[in-house]
C-alpha cells in the first residue's frame, strides 16, 4: 500500500536481522574460502602480462578514488577499471610504435583550453566549453591534492592517445571506386530467380536415423570452429525456499509493539508524539508523515479522518508490517508550487562554483531563461528551465524543500543527487487541506526459531535430493519447480530472478557440475542451488555444445536424403518428387540475404551467391544450405543498372561507414589477439 511504501522511504522501519546460529548461513561463501586460503593471486593475463592480485587492488582503489563510484557499483568499478587495464596493455604498444605521445603543452590544452579534447568535454565539463568553467576546472585542479590531480591527468592523457589512435585508424581507412562499384551493383543488378526449395523444418525427423557416432564425428571435426568456441560460464538451478513469519512470530511482535504503544499513547501534544516515534524509528522524518485517503485499511482510515487529533489508531497491519499512528495536525497547506532550474551535473565545489558565477549573473541582468538555455543540462533548458507547477512527492527531497520553502522570485542554489540546482520558484499553489502523523512499527519476520526450522527444512531437502535428477523431481513436487539461469558469466552479478546473487554466482564457481548446494541466504529466503552445466574459455566439451551439435547432424542428414532425390529434367519434375512447387523470386538482387519466398529464416548467402553465378536458363545441383536444400534456375539474364555519379556516394557512404567501424573492429582483432584471460572474479580452476 501506499503508506508502507512512504514509510520506507523516510527509512523509520527498523530492520531487525535475526542469526540463525548457522555458520555457512550467516558468512558468505566467498568469504569463507579466503579464511581458509582460497583464491589466487592471479587476477588475469592481458597480451602476455600477467595482472597480479596487488596490481588489481591498486588500479581499483585509484579509480575509486577519482571517480564516485556507489557501494553499489562494485561491479561497475571493476568493469571500468579491467577496461582501463585492457586499453593500456593492448593498445600501449601501438601508440610506441607509431610514436603516440601527450606533451605538458597538449595537456593543458586539453585539460583547460579553447581546444578540450572529447573526453575532456563530456566528463569535466558535461559537454558546455565555456570560459568561466576553463577557469573554474582549472582552479579546482591547482586546489585538489597533488595525488589526486595526478591521478587525473593520467586518465585524461590514456584517453587522449585513445582518440589519437582512433582518429589515425578511421582516416586511414579508404573505400576506392572498386569496392564501390561492388556495393552499388550488389544493391542494383536485378535478375528473376526460379527455385524449389524444401526446409528443414518441413522434414519430419523420423525420416532419418543417426546416431552418437554421427554427433561425436561432427564434434571432432567442428569443435575448433568459431562458432563454436566458447566464453567462460556457469548454468545453474535452484529451489528458492521462502523464510517467512508463522502465526506465533507475528503474535510475539505484535506484543511488543503494544507495549511500546502504551507509552506513545501517553505522550501528550504534536511534538511529543513526533518526539516519540521519531526516537522510536531513529528517524527524525519519521516523526511527520502526510496521510493521504486510503493509507489504512478501514474501520481504521475512518478514525485517522475523523478522530481527535492526538489519539492513538491501531494496530494496524500494513503489508508486512503492524503500525500504531497519531495524527498531529490537520489543517492547510500550499501543495503546489511552479519553478526553473539550471542544473549543473558536477557535484561539490565545481558545481557550486559554477552555479554561483551563474547565479550572480541572473541577478544582475533578470535573464533566468536566458541563462538557462546556454547552461542547462537537462530538458528544460530549451523551456527556460521551466519544470511547471509540482506537488509534494514529485521532487527528490532537497530540491523540493528548498522549492517549498522558498518566496517567489528568489533565486538560491541547492544541491541534490543530480547535480548543483540554480532554481526560482515563479509560483505558488492555493492552500488545502492536509493531515500529518506519527507513527510508530514493527516489521513482521520470522523469528530465531522459525528461521532454524526453515533452513532445517532446507537441509532436509538436500539430504534427501542428493543428485541433479532427484533434485529436479523434488523441486516440482514441494517448491513447485526449478528456476533455470543459464550461461552465467564470472563479471554478473544477477542471476534470473535474483538480483544480488554474488555468493550464489560464487558458489557456481568453485564448484563442479552436479554439485547442489548448501542453503544460501537472498533477499525473502534461502535458496538451494545445482550446477547445471560448466563451460569454460575455448574448445567446448562435447557435453557443451551437444544439442547445437545434434542439430546440425540432423540438418546434415536431411539434407542427404533430399539433395539425392532433387534430381531432374525441369524444377517442376523435382518439385513433384518432394511434395514442393517451384517459386520464383523478381527483381532479386545480390544484397538480399535469402530467396524471398523461400519460408528460411537463417541467412543463405552461399545460395544467393550461385543463384548470381548460374548461366541463364542452366538448373543447379541440389544445394545443401543453412535452412533447407534448394534447387535454382536463374530465369533471367542480370539487368544491370549504371550509376548516375559513377559510384561517389557509394564509395562516400562506404568510406563514412569504414571510418566508424574502423577503430572498433581494428582494437577487437587486437584483443582477440591478445588473449586476453580474465580471472579477477573467480580464479582459474
Amino acid at each position: 500500500m501506499a503508506m508502507i511504501s512512504t514509510i520506507r522511504k523516510q527509512g523509520w522501519l527498523v530492520l531487525v536481522l535475526v542469526g540463525f546460529g548457522i555458520l555457512g548461513f550467516l558468512i558468505p561463501y566467498d568469504a569463507v574460502m579466503a579464511m581458509f586460503g582460497g583464491g589466487s593471486n592471479k587476477v588475469g593475463e592481458i597480451n602476455g602480462q600477467t595482472i597480479d592480485r596487488e596490481t588489481w587492488q591498486q588500479a581499483l582503489a585509484t579509480q575509486s578514488s577519482l571517480f564516485n563510484y556507489q557501494n553499489s557499483q562494485n561491479h561497475a568499478l571493476e568493469n571500468d577499471v579491467w577496461t582501463n587495464l585492457t586499453e593500456e596493455l593492448v593498445l600501449g604498444p601501438e601508440y610506441k610504435k607509431l610514436g603516440l605521445t601527450v606533451t605538458e603543452e597538449e595537456l593543458d590544452e586539453i585539460l583547460f583550453g579553447e581546444n578540450l579534447s572529447p573526453y575532456v568535454l563530456s566528463t569535466f565539463y558535461q559537454g558546455q566549453n565555456k570560459p568561466e568553467f576553463r577557469d573554474q576546472i582549472r582552479k579546482s585542479f591547482e586546489t585538489m591534492e597533488p595525488q589526486i590531480a595526478e591521478g587525473y591527468k593520467n586518465t585524461v592523457i590514456a584517453k587522449r592517445l585513445r582518440e589519437k589512435y582512433d582518429g589515425l585508424l578511421a582516416h586511414a581507412a579508404y573505400t576506392n571506386s572498386l569496392d564501390a562499384k561492388y556495393s552499388f551493383n550488389n544493391a542494383n543488378n536485378k535478375a528473376t530467380v526460379l527455385f524449389v526449395v524444401k526446409p528443414y523444418a518441413s522434414i519430419m525427423e523420423s525420416e532419418i536415423s543417426f546416431t552418437n557416432d554421427d554427433i561425436e564425428a561432427f564434434y571432432n571435426e567442428h569443435k575448433n570452429d568459431k562458432e563454436y568456441r566458447q566464453e567462460r560460464s556457469r548454468s545453474i538451478a535452484y529451489v528458492k525456499i521462502p523464510v517467512v513469519a508463522n502465526s506465533a512470530d507475528t503474535a510475539a511482535i505484535k506484543n511488543v509493539l503494544a507495549e511500546t504503544a502504551a507509552s506513545f499513547k501517553k505522550a501528550k501534544g504534536r511534538a511529543a508524539d513526533s518526539i516519540f516515534a521519531a526516537q522510536y524509528a531513529g528517524n527524525p522524518n519519521s516523526g511527520k508523515m502526510k496521510y493521504t485517503a486510503g493509507m489504512f485499511p478501514e474501520p481504521f482510515n475512518t478514525q485517522m479522518v475523523a478522530d481527535s487529533i492526538g489519539k492513538l489508531v491501531g494496530p494496524v497491519f500494513v503489508e508486512n508490517s503492524i503500525v500504531y499512528a497519531k495524527v498531529t495536525f490537520r489543517g492547510t497547506e500550499v501543495d503546489s508550487v511552479q519553478a526553473r532550474h539550471i542544473l549543473f551535473k558536477e557535484p561539490g565545489a565545481v558545481g557550486r562554483a559554477k552555479a554561483d558565477s551563474v547565479r550572480k549573473i541572473i541577478i544582475a541582468n533578470k535573464n533566468f531563461a536566458e541563462m538557462a538555455a546556454k547552461y542547462g543540462t537537462d530538458g528544460t533548458k530549451d523551456k527556460g528551465g521551466d519544470l511547471g507547477m509540482f506537488g509534494r512527492g514529485a521532487m527528490v527531497p532537497e530540491f523540493e524543500n528548498a522549492c517549498f520553502n522558498a518566496k517567489v522570485g528568489d533565486v538560491q542554489i541547492v544541491e541534490s543527487q543530480f547535480g548543483v540546482h540554480i532554481y526560482e520558484v515563479t509560483k505558488r499553489g492555493s492552500a488545502k487541506p492536509a493531515s500529518y502523523f506519527a507513527a510508530i512499527s514493527k516489521t513482521v519476520e520470522p523469528s530465531s526459531n522459525t528461521n532454524r526450522a526453515i533452513y532445517q527444512s532446507a537441509l532436509d531437502f538436500i539430504q534427501n535430493h542428493g543428485d541433479s535428477s532427484s533434485f529436479r523431481k523434488g523441486a516440482n513436487e514441494m517448491y513447485g519447480g526449478l528456476v533455470y539461469s543459464p550461461d552465467i558469466r564470472p563479471e554478473a552479478s544477477s542471476v534470473q530472478g535474483i538480483q544480488s546473487a554474488d555468493e550464489i554466482i560464487s558458489w557456481a564457481y568453485t564448484n563442479e557440475e552436479g554439485a547442489i548446494s548448501q542453503p544460501i541466504s537472498v533477499e525473502g529466503g534461502l535458496v538451494v542451488a545445482c550446477v547445471m552445466e560448466v563451460k569454460e574459455k575455448g574448445v567446448p566439451t562435447l557435453r557443451n555444445v551437444y544439442d547445437r551439435m545434434k542439430q546440425e547432424v540432423i540438418k546434415h542428414k536431411k539434407a542427404e536424403k533430399y539433395m539425392a532425390m532433387m534430381t531432374g529434367s525441369s524444377l517442376e519434375e523435382i518439385a513433384g518428387k518432394v511434395t514442393s512447387t517451384v517459386k520464383t523470386a523478381e527483381n532479386f538482387s545480390m544484397n538480399m540475404s535469402n530467396l524471398p519466398g523461400s519460408g528460411v529464416g537463417e541467412a543463405e548467402n552461399a545460395v544467393v551467391g550461385i543463384a548470381f553465378g548460374l548461366p541463364t536458363g542452366n538448373i543447379s545441383a541440389p544445394i545443401e544450405g543453412k535452412g533447407g536444400v534448394y534447387v535454382l534456375q536463374r530465369a533471367t539474364d542480370i539487368v544491370t543498372v549504371s550509376s548516375p555519379d559513377n559510384y561517389e556516394s557509394n564509395k562516400k557512404t562506404a568510406n563514412e561507414s569504414a571510418r566508424r567501424s574502423a577503430p572498433f573492429l581494428i582494437f577487437n582483432s587486437l584483443k582477440e589477439g591478445a588473449e586476453i584471460e580474465d580471472f579477477r572474479f573467480y580464479p582459474e580452476n
